[in-house]
């Protein structure tokens, strides 16, 4: 039975109050079981403002070979001591998918990060999924939908919840900016980053991240999804393309081009990428510009402290490690990194949640020594992180991956929070790393410009 979007809601009610435990078509697990339909469109992306369900994830990789819309839950897990459950879940659901993000740090609860947890994974209820042969979508059903028939029209009711149509998603996502502000002062920057380099200087400290806040205030409340689908059709090259609506608010995106982990059974891989210059105006330019980041000792250095980081954390955690890509040039559509990956095997007796234990947070995004640097981020930055360089992404049992929540913004109401952060080193300078923020936050400005939100600048 194919669906289309436009009736998604009703065929699938419909065939679920047919359905009992016997059939052939039901994938059953301990907890949870599955229910699959063939989707009569292909262009995921398309509908995730179709639903009204504010719990949405949707996550398409770099390599353009996992791409999931996840809608509403069945189940939240937002603590890290949760980590047991999820491996436990998985390992006994080979169908389940547990999405969703979680916090770069602890920290105190701010204004544009209201409500969020420490942890925001979640079980979803419906999972439309791209498949070789097509886009499936996945309907997760709590065992208790078989055990009478009072449980089975509670599940019926709430799926029907999650899966109505949203009556605003043809509207038109053209807004007028009120303010745009950059709530660190060039003052502040200069005094932050003069402090992070003195605290190099004196050895406390080899490398710290540093990070900032453009807020765009609008006159009306923000269209998530249009805003997505610009962001979407200008950054696909190298780039993740990530959209978290974890309140009825708040939209978290990124546009990240950085990899925490992939894991594909026990074969891992992982990004190093740290140094950072932009993009030029013509090839000649570029090339120019690739060759100087490529011999610049800062930010050689820079990417050095990442790479020998991920090397050291891998060696207790994995085996048969290589070097498959080292320091070559990644580039995207702003700026270009210095770029190094690895492979190898986990260790048989190392789960997935410890790549994210012992990796996260990596110097490209926090410093070292690694506690050190998070205390100083904690003491110097303006802004509250959120899920800025946080790990967003999703468990399964045959394939996990990770990416970093980069190139990034949160959308709260009618304010758009954009976040950037550059990598602190003895030799840094703090107009250079302004302007790299400034480069790093043109996958959204340039987004607005082009939307012809002329007042923006």
């Amino acid at each position: 039975m194919r669906l289309s979007a436009n009736n998604l809601q009703i065929d699938i009610i419909n065939a679920l109050i047919k359905l009992d435990c016997s059939s052939e078509d039901l994938i059953k697990g301990s907890e949870y079981s599955l229910y699959k339909f063939e989707a009569g469109f292909n262009n995921i992306s398309s509908i995730i403002d179709h639903f009204q369900t504010f719990k949405k994830f949707y996550f398409l990789n770099k390599d353009k070979d996992t791409e999931i819309l996840a809608l509403g839950s069945w189940r939240d897990f937002n603590s890290l001591y949760h980590y047991e459950d999820i491996e436990r879940l998985i390992e006994s659901h080979e169908f389940l998918k547990i999405c969703g993000a979680q916090r770069f740090k602890a920290e105190a609860d701010s204004l544009e990060w209201h409500g969020l947890e420490d942890c925001s994974y979640f079980i979803p209820k419906v999972l439309i999924e791209s498949t070789p042969q097509g886009v499936d979508i996945n309907v997760i059903l709590p065992n208790s939908f078989f055990a009478d028939e009072q449980n089975k029209k509670q599940v019926l009711h709430e799926l029907a919840i999650t899966l109505d149509p949203n009556p605003k998603h043809t509207l038109t996502d053209y807004n007028h900016i009120t303010k745009s502000i950059s709530e660190t002062s060039k003052n502040q920057w200069n005094k932050i980053v003069k402090a992070a380099v003195s605290k190099i200087n004196r050895s406390q400290i080899s490398k710290i991240v540093l990070s900032r806040k453009l807020k765009v205030s609008f006159k009306n409340p923000i269209s998530s999804y249009g805003q997505f689908k610009t962001l979407k059709e200008n950054n696909s090259h190298n780039s993740y393309n990530i959209l978290f609506q974890f309140s009825p608010h708040q939209c978290f995106y990124s546009v990240t081009p950085e990899t925490l982990f992939k894991l594909d059974g026990r074969k891992i891989f992982i990004d190093s990428l740290a140094g950072t210059t932009k993009r030029g105006a013509n090839k000649q330019e570029d090339d120019a510009l690739e060759q100087t980041l490529l011999t610049n000792t800062k930010e050689l250095e820079e990417h050095r402290h990442v790479s020998s980081y991920i090397e050291d954390t891998l060696a207790n955690l994995a085996s048969d490690i290589e070097i498959t890509k080292k320091e070559q040039i990644l580039k995207l559509k702003y700026i270009q990194h210095i770029h190094t990956k690895y492979e190898g095997v986990l260790n048989e007796n190392a789960k997935r949640s410890d790549l994210i234990t012992y990796l996260h947070p990596t110097p490209a995004v926090a410093g070292l020594p690694k506690p050190l640097a998070i205390e100083l981020i904690s003491e110097l930055e303006t802004n509250s992180r959120g899920l800025y360089a946080a790990p967003i992404g999703y468990f399964s049992k045959d394939k996990t991956e990770f990416a970093v929540g980069l190139r990034c913004a949160l959308v709260d109401k009618t304010d758009l929070h954009i976040y950037a952060g550059c990598g602190i080193v003895k030799d840094s300078s703090a107009e250079k790393e302004w302007n790299e923020t400034t480069n790093k936050m043109k996958n959204f400005t340039e987004v607005i410009k082009a939307k012809s939100w002329t007042n923006f600048h």
